[in-house]
């Protein structure tokens, strides 16, 4: 049974906190878990944000937490932890180095057999089918060309993270985001910081604060 949590922006609320929580029944104990940190390019496990998941999953209970930067490091040691974090940062650059280094594989092997997957932002956003809203937004972030956006493919859902920030960083985001659904004939799933998708099985269930 897959067990996926799609955050905007971490643990920001109890509320998310309790349905990652629910992703182990309630229990993180014995849990080890793993960061990957290649979504930052320069920063990496460095990154405040890199961080702050770090101490929140101690928080929560997690045994231990270690950060795995696929671009250099070998994929296979994913397979020692029983939980793992894709964390934000820039979706095209954390994809490319998932597909190159052969952990996108592992994910999928490690998801279907229920360990449990959290993403945050970019992390999310791999999480899902393809990159073509991030492709349709964003273009000059494919710094590598990638031609093939199909992403992790663990879920159908498609998020755009940050919605209501966005919406005061980019007038236009809202139309943007509609001329997508149009052209592309997909729904998106518009996140607030303090909202998630959890998905079980099949199943998606929307959590807010």
């Amino acid at each position: 049974m897959k067990k996926l949590l799609l955050t905007a922006y971490g643990f920001s609320t109890d509320s998310i906190k309790n349905a990652a929580l629910d992703l182990v029944d309630g229990n993180f104990n014995s849990c080890n878990a793993c960061i990957i940190s290649t979504s930052w390019p320069i920063e990496k496990e460095k990154h405040p944000q890199m961080q702050q998941v770090k101490s929140e999953l101690l928080a929560l209970g997690v045994d231990k937490v270690d950060f795995l930067d696929v671009e250099f490091q070998n994929a296979h040691l994913l397979k020692n932890y029983q939980l793992i974090f894709l964390n934000g940062g820039y979706p095209f650059f954390l994809l490319y180095h998932l597909n190159k280094s052969g952990a996108d594989k592992i994910i999928k092997k490690m998801a279907a057999n229920g360990t449990p997957i959290i993403g945050l932002s970019a992390g999310s956003i791999v999480m899902g089918p393809d990159l073509s809203l991030m492709d349709y937004l964003y273009p000059e972030d494919n710094l590598f060309n990638v031609k093939n956006l199909t992403a992790l493919n663990l879920t159908t859902v498609r998020i755009f993270p940050h919605y209501k920030e966005m919406i005061t960083r980019d007038k236009e985001i809202t139309k943007k985001l509609l001329q997508f659904e149009k052209v592309f004939n997909q729904p998106l799933n518009r996140l607030n910081n303090d909202q998630a998708i959890l998905v079980t099985n099949n199943k998606t269930k929307i959590i807010n604060k």
